[in-house]
């Protein structure tokens, strides 16, 4: 079925308890949970990492933000600047997160908090599942024919998830704030090396490599993501842009109706996006 959803849902790094340490793990879990929320039907897609700057102006903000309990957000006033409905926040302390969901209109939807068991052994299915209900629990339900596409077998420990995190605070800090020339890439390859058979460390390696422009090393990771979760849509459209940006059209192409299938969305529309895309990203060079 073709959707044309309007509602945006944007998951928040989880900010660790206060009488803990700083750890990876929320925002691994953050991204983890974000692409879940892709393959949403009933949902615009919408990532956190397109909206950091507009969300914290400043790098000390969104760092701090990160690693504290007690740094707030005024929900309410961002969700009116950024015209996004829900937002899911919370704190965690293993083994388990508090998790909300702020509902922009409908605040009663978060006071009552959705407690998540963080639980690796059963690839985080769990996990997911708990999430899954809770979003349905408040009239968010993910349609039937997704949910099994959005429970993947993700293979990773909590040490796994805490290098997979401290790697996406570097990809958010480099694609935001812009500080450095180019992308480091030793915490990407680290958390593939503590995390070998998960999807979102080679995702993440593979947006790490396209922000560099190493399209065809990007290509080779975000491939292997898919073969552990072939309903990978984020991988998808980072093979998209690899397509885009090599001026290979059909495989942009390709790649756009794939990740439209995967979401259920039109994938015809998809392909002729893409097209756009790529004539605007040559329009200059032809």
């Amino acid at each position: 079925m073709k959707t044309s959803p309007t509602d945006q849902c944007i998951v928040l790094p989880f900010q660790p308890q206060s009488s803990q340490p700083f750890s990876g793990i929320g925002l691994a879990l953050h991204f983890l949970l974000g692409n879940v929320l892709v393959l949403h039907t009933g949902l615009k897609e919408m990532w956190f990492g397109w909206r950091v700057k507009k969300i914290f102006p400043q790098q000390e903000a969104f760092q701090h933000y990160c690693r504290n309990a007690t740094a707030n957000l005024d929900l309410s006033l961002v969700s009116h600047a950024q015209k996004v409905r829900l937002w899911i926040h919370g704190i965690f302390s293993i083994p388990s997160i508090e998790l909300h969901i702020f509902d922009g209109q409908h605040r009663a939807a978060d006071d009552v908090p959705i407690v998540l068991e963080i639980s690796t052994g059963d690839r985080l299915v769990g996990f997911r599942s708990q999430f899954i209900d809770g979003l349905k629990s408040i009239g968010h339900a993910m349609p039937e024919n997704q949910i099994q596409a959005a429970l993947w077998p993700e293979t990773i420990d909590r040490k796994g998830l805490d290098a997979v995190g401290r790697a996406l605070e570097t990809f958010y800090l480099f694609s935001t704030y812009g500080n450095t020339a180019s992308l480091d890439s030793t915490s990407f390859e680290k958390a593939v090396a503590a995390a070998p058979e998960s999807f979102i460390s080679h995702d993440l390696l593979g947006w790490a490599r396209y922000r560099n422009k190493n399209y065809s090393k990007a290509k080779a990771a975000f491939l292997t993501s898919l073969q552990i979760n072939p309903a990978g849509a984020g991988a998808m459209s980072g093979l998209m842009w690899c397509g885009i940006y090599t001026k290979d059209l059909e495989e942009a192409m390709f790649w756009s109706g794939r990740k439209a299938e995967a979401c259920r969305r039109d994938i015809e529309a998809a392909r002729q996006a893409c097209r756009r895309r790529y004539q605007k990203a040559h329009a200059l060079s032809e």
